[in-house]
């Protein structure tokens, strides 16, 4: 497998493991905190990283039923505890890695279209494998800087999350 397709499923693991500690010090009603009412909650942004993982690598690279419900990502307001969103993320990282598993260095370049519902409000576009895997383990990080940072803020405890040396 080549060093680019590695690169990114190790940092797209790296993320899930930091999100993973992060709601493990979290109760379900924090999870789906708001801060305020145009904003999201720590849940939606799971429900979001998944939905956008299923789509571009399961779906877009993997050639899967695209099934993705993008809106109600940010419209869910809780009922899925912490270890069901874990669960769910879980879920779709070894779906991904089922399709990555078979990419060869050749296949980088191929070009994948990515299709959205038209209830999503989203249009669709075609891009190369290597920029779908960049494009993914990108975003993924993004949102998962605001996961634990939220996290930070909601914990009860006064304790470093990822367990980084930081200076008062």
């Amino acid at each position: 497998m080549s060093e680019i397709i590695l690169e990114c499923m190790r940092r797209l693991d790296q993320s899930l493991g930091y999100v993973e500690l992060a709601l493990a010090k979290l109760t379900e009603e924090k999870v789906w905190l708001r801060p305020r009412p145009k904003m999201n909650a720590i849940g939606n942004l799971c429900l979001h990283v998944a939905g956008s993982e299923y789509q571009h690598l399961v779906s877009g690279i993997g050639g899967r039923a695209a099934d993705r419900d993008r809106p109600s990502e940010f419209l869910t307001r809780g009922g899925i505890p912490p270890e069901g969103l874990l669960g769910m993320m879980r879920e779709v990282r070894e779906e991904s890695w089922s399709v990555i598993r078979g990419l060869t260095e050749g296949d980088l370049q191929r070009v994948v279209a990515v299709h959205y519902p038209e209830s999503s409000g989203m249009e669709g576009y075609s891009w190369s494998i290597q920029k779908i895997l960049i494009g993914a383990a990108e975003h993924y990080a993004y949102h998962t800087g605001q996961i634990v940072f939220a996290a930070k803020l909601l914990q009860e405890e006064e304790i470093h999350l990822l367990n980084w040396q930081h200076y008062d």
